[in-house]
């Protein structure tokens, strides 16, 4: 079956000859074939562990992961005091009493919390950054259409949000394989961090999360809204705003989603990249009915590629994230919302997510 992305790490001189190319290809991804001792494409490549920046080296490893806990609680705090006379009264006004030391001390758990998850499964700055957009948009989103906030109140402490944990990681880890740009690259790189193939992902991935939401729009959600929010100002922009509007606003959460799933999937090494025989032999006289079945339906072993393994992983994650991250900050942050109406919201934006993993998986031919 061939990739729906027009080109996945083949050769780009079709003179050659098929078993010339195939070796080829699976050199560049580190692919095993039938005549190569190259590792599997499914185990970690030695590419894929993280490195850590030149002068972070000198810091010993046991520090790393408080410092930048550190860093970013710091930067948090500066920042959000620098503009809490622009967004704070706003915020204030629609935001429960969380002055109390409990609530404090929950709220630094929390981010202490999210760093080190973010730290242990060995995410670069991007990702967090990309990440971090994901997951916050659907609390000011909230909070921008039923309840009045201005724009740039919402938009300001989620910039902070992006950069109090991206920066951090930054000074103390360099980029994940598919985002670095550094040095040679990969055929699969190539086709990863392409910006036209990029471009057309994000648009690809707005498109869902506006569908979902502008459904969600014109069928359940405003009178769900009204039921579980106490305090919603307005319900105009939910039964005004047109798709394609959705589809302009939400173009920075396509791209994120593309460059936090998409990309680290095609552009990872050990990806094989295309579908041949060499790189996943089957042997379909001696398997039997059922494992050829599976064989067909890219369901079995052999073919649950790297590339399907990280793509399922990074959508399980962003899925869970954005459930999670939303809930928590609609329901214990927002005054006036009950528990059924923060789970109905975080659900829209799981679902969101999960599709747009789905389709990349498409995309991907996975």
């Amino acid at each position: 079956m061939a990739s729906h992305v027009p080109i996945l790490a083949v050769q780009p001189d079709d003179h050659h000859r098929a078993d010339a190319k195939t070796r080829n290809s699976a050199a560049i991804n580190g692919l095993p074939t039938r005549d190569s001792n190259i590792q599997p494409a499914m185990a970690p490549a030695a590419d894929d562990t993280v490195r850590v920046r030149a002068p972070a080296q000198k810091i010993p490893s046991a520090l790393r992961l408080p410092l930048v806990a550190l860093t970013s609680l710091s930067l948090s705090s500066i920042l959000y005091s620098g503009v809490s006379g622009f967004a704070g009264p706003e915020l204030a006004a629609v935001s429960r009493d969380l002055t109390s030391a409990w609530h404090i001390g929950a709220m630094v758990l929390w981010k202490l919390s999210e760093l080190s998850i973010a730290w242990y499964a060995c995410y670069d700055y991007l990702d967090l950054a990309y990440l971090t957009l994901l997951n916050n948009v659907p609390h000011y989103f909230l909070l921008n259409t039923f309840y009045g906030i201005d724009f740039f109140a919402t938009i300001i402490p989620l910039l902070i949000d992006i950069v109090t944990i991206a920066l951090p990681f930054w000074l103390f880890r360099t980029l994940n394989h598919g985002h670095d740009t550094s040095g040679p690259r990969t055929d699969n790189q190539r086709v990863a961090q392409d910006k036209g193939t990029q471009y057309l992902t994000a648009l690809f991935g707005s498109s869902i999360y506006s569908l979902v939401v502008y459904g969600s729009f014109v069928t359940w959600l405003p009178v769900y809204i009204v039921l579980h929010f106490d305090g919603v100002r307005s319900l105009e922009k939910a039964h005004t705003t047109a798709i394609w509007t959705l589809v302009g606003l939400f173009a920075p959460l396509g791209y994120a989603a593309t460059q936090f799933v998409f990309v680290p999937a095609i552009g990872s090494h050990g990806n094989p990249g295309i579908t041949d025989s060499a790189v996943a032999p089957f042997d379909t006289v001696q398997s039997g009915f059922v494992a050829t079945i599976l064989h067909n339906f890219r369901l079995d072993s052999t073919v649950f590629t790297r590339r399907a393994e990280i793509l399922a992983k990074r959508t399980a994650i962003l899925a869970a994230c954005s459930f999670l991250n939303t809930f928590v900050r609609t329901y214990f942050t927002i005054e006036g919302t009950e528990l059924v109406g923060s789970l109905g919201w975080a659900g829209v934006w799981a679902a969101a997510a999960g599709l747009t993993g789905v389709a990349y998986a498409w995309v991907g031919n996975e």
